[in-house]
Parts: C-alpha cells; structure tokens; sequence
C-alpha cells in the first residue's frame, strides 16, 4: 500500500469526523500495489445509509483529507449497502480489491 501511517490516520480520521464513527474507509486501485508509482488516492467509504447531505458529505471529507496531507488527487465513493449501489462497477471493483485502512 503506498500510503504512509500519517496519510491513512488523516484519511481515518476524517471519514469518521464527516460521516460518523461506523463509517469505513478502504483504499482500492493502484495505490494498493506497491510495485506501481503515481496515481491518485482511490477510496471507498462504507456508510450505515445514505442522508440527504450525502454531497457535501463527500466534498467536506475530500476538504478535510488534503488539507491534512496536502493538494491530491482523490475520487471518494461512497456506499450504503444497497444492491443498486454495490451493484455498479466501481463499487464492485472497488470491494474486491480493497483494502481497509
């Protein structure tokens, strides 16, 4: 995983700061394989359920993430267990390669 102790604590802690202490947080794509270099921060946050405020949920999270380990680029998906969420592609690809932080 190419993510250091510091980067996964903030990443962490600001899941569970925006969207509640059950929130999980899994990192999938290339940052998982430690042979590759670059790429962005591809993580996937299991909620509980969905509120109404699940937009600027994710945009307060991504705010709290970079302002904690700098300017990078981040694609947050979040999911609450619904078969049509789980059901979409990067959801599904996402659950397979995850690793939970």
């Amino acid at each position: 995983m190419r993510l250091s102790s510091s980067q996964k604590d903030a990443i962490v802690e600001s899941v569970r700061d925006v969207f509640g202490p059950e929130a999980k947080a899994f990192l999938f794509g290339s940052r998982t394989d430690d042979s590759k270099f670059g790429g962005d921060i591809d993580l996937l946050v299991e909620v509980p359920h969905f509120s109404d405020e699940i937009f600027p949920q994710k945009i307060r999270t991504l705010g709290r993430i970079q302002r904690r380990i700098g300017e990078q680029k981040i694609d947050l998906v979040v999911t609450d267990g619904s078969p049509e969420v789980e059901s979409q592609l990067i959801v599904r690809n996402a659950r397979r390669q995850g690793v939970p932080l």
